[in-house]
């Protein structure tokens, strides 16, 4: 199983279930999945205007702009 929230005794590191349950997880995504999914994400940022780019890093992510 190639999963991004596996950890390296087979466990899932997102939900508290113990071993991965593949692909029968509703978020079981690949690591390359994972990689495009997080680009989406920081294109959708960097498309707001600056208030709000600047609210979301103040809020989250301690004023620094991750994307």
């Amino acid at each position: 199983m190639d999963c991004f929230a596996m950890n390296e005794n087979g466990n899932c590191t997102i939900l508290g279930v113990g071993k991965c349950e593949g692909e029968t997880c509703h978020f079981h995504k690949t690591h390359e999945e994972q990689a495009q999914s997080l680009e989406k994400v920081n294109e959708r940022l960097r498309s707001l205007p600056e208030y709000q780019q600047e609210a979301i890093a103040d809020k989250y992510y301690g004023g620094v702009r991750k994307w």
